[in-house]
């Protein structure tokens, strides 16, 4: 063996990989920017959505489904006449309001009315909407509310003295619907709050409601509050207000490049990804109970270091794979959240753990249509290396990848009964095993300042992975023998080793 005696005249590489020495972070990383508006999203026709009375026809044109699929609680002789989403065309109220808020108080408003987006929608995007279960039933209930949703910085215009007076005399009643300032506002420089902010704005005139649901900027993502008022009948027919809610940052787009009278009609630049979104937009704040116990329980023997990377290059490298696995998923239209040890950091610690060695991701295998697809995207990613597939779609997938030299795991789930499960893998040996987990449900959450999704029932998933005692920090884990959930080998058909083991 030759001895090395000075490893500063050795590959930068080569020292970190052998030496494992951690130099000043060479990681340049530019914010992906919001994806850009395409026509091609929409329906040729796509303004019948807002010139016409939104019916189901027009609702659901081009989508391969039949109304009594899509409304199994309404029978198909009765649907098309009792089912009117707006009592009429909703053009005249958006294009007095829409221009009122432009050219007098120079605001830009969104249309987000989940109906309308919906019906405006090419049949490519509706059928893969309804493919990941978006939901239609509750669209029959708003049938003379139209909901847009506006910045928050914005709302500051309706609070000086005489705006109210002022829309009165164009036929707008307003009421402003106002909440305690939370804690993570009060982090934020904007002068636009003082000890409360705005949650909700309506304006009523003759016929219509105006629900306006202000976004605020959270991390680098947008997050509306809940409404929190007495749950009247008018509630029943909101959207946006059951839950805070958390969606990705998102620009508009006009639509007068179909139709002038359009003009000051916005509506966001990947409405379908918007609308997918709502699925699991309601937002789990951290428990700060709990990570108070944790850090009171444990205030010795956590240690505070990375394999080979310092706490915030390996945090670095969380958000840079987080961001690149964004860009993969979600224009497919993909679910994919926090998982294992970096959903028990998230919950536990509101934060990574400072010693982990990985990054863990999940995903539904039932929303694999292309996998080929998918690997091509990974391809192209700058900053994402596939290093090995396991498992086939049907059975067992599971992405490893690199993100300078930050290990990141895609698990994928599949349904099984009373729960799910999802592999881990032992190629050498040729078989894998399967993780038990209960149903859950997919909300928002924030990690390292970005918005993730996370399972609803985090303790209830993190039990069953960790134990009773997942509150206990363990420096010394294995994937095989650490993990409470386990089921026992399955062995794979020798014919099938090397298609279901695929290193890069």
């Amino acid at each position: 063996m030759e001895v090395v005696k000075d490893v500063t005249t050795l590959p930068r590489k080569y020292i970190r990989d052998v030496f494992e020495v951690d130099y000043e972070d060479d990681l340049q990383y530019l914010p992906r920017s919001t994806p850009s508006f395409s026509q091609d999203v929409l329906d040729e026709y796509f303004d019948k959505c807002i010139f016409s009375t939104l019916t189901s026809d027009i609702l659901l044109s081009g989508a391969n489904s039949s109304v009594g699929n899509l409304f199994p609680e309404i029978t198909n002789q009765t649907l098309k006449s009792a089912f009117k989403v707006k009592k009429s065309s909703i053009f005249p109220v958006l294009k007095i309001f829409t221009d009122l808020m432009s050219s007098y108080f120079r605001l830009e408003t969104v249309l987000i009315e989940p109906s309308v987006l919906f019906c405006m929608l090419g049949s490519r995007y509706k059928n893969l909407l309804l493919r990941r279960n978006f939901s239609l039933k509750g669209f029959a209930n708003s049938m003379h509310i139209l909901t847009l949703g506006i910045r928050g910085m914005d709302i500051a215009e309706f609070e000086k003295p005489g705006t109210e007076a002022k829309l009165r005399a164009y036929g707008f009643k307003m009421q402003l619907v106002n909440e305690t300032l939370l804690p993570w506002m009060r982090t934020r420089n904007d002068t636009i709050f003082d000890d409360h902010f705005t949650s909700h704005v309506f304006f009523k005139n003759k016929d219509w409601v105006i629900h306006l649901v202000p976004f605020y900027e959270r991390g680098d993502f947008l997050w509306h509050s809940s409404l929190s008022v007495n749950k009247n009948k008018l509630y029943q027919e909101l959207y946006f207000v059951e839950s805070d809610s958390a969606y990705e940052n998102f620009t508009y787009e006009s639509l007068g490049y179909k139709d002038k009278h359009l003009t000051n009609i916005n509506i966001p630049s990947n409405p379908q990804y918007f609308l997918f979104e709502i699925m699991s937009s309601k937002f789990l704040e951290c428990n700060t109970s709990v990570v108070s116990s944790f850090f009171k329980s444990n205030q010795t023997g956590i240690p505070n270091k990375h394999y080979s990377l310092s706490v915030p290059k390996f945090n670095k490298r969380i958000e840079v794979s987080l961001q690149e696995l964004k860009a993969i998923f979600n224009p497919l239209l993909m679910n994919f959240w926090i998982w294992s040890g970096t959903m028990l950091g998230w919950y536990r610690q509101c934060d990574i753990i400072p010693y982990t060695s990985d990054a863990d991701f999940a995903a539904w295998a039932s929303e694999v249509d292309d996998l080929d697809d998918i690997l091509q995207r990974i391809e192209r990613s700058e900053h994402l290396e596939l290093k090995q597939r396991m498992g086939i779609v049907e059975q067992s997938l599971e992405f490893n990848l690199n993100c300078h030299r930050l290990r990141v795991d895609v698990f994928f789930l599949y349904p099984e009964s009373n729960g799910t499960w999802y592999a881990g893998h032992r190629p050498s040996r040729g078989y894998y095993f399967k993780y038990h987990h209960p149903n859950f449900s997919l909300c928002s959450a924030e990690l390292l300042g970005h918005k993730v999704l996370v399972p609803c029932e985090t303790e209830k998933v993190i039990i069953t992975e960790y134990g009773s005692n997942w509150m206990q920090p363990v420096t010394s884990w294995n994937y095989e023998s650490s993990i409470k959930n386990r089921g026992p080998n399955i062995y794979w058909d020798k014919k099938m080793l090397e298609k279901v083991y695929q290193d890069n």
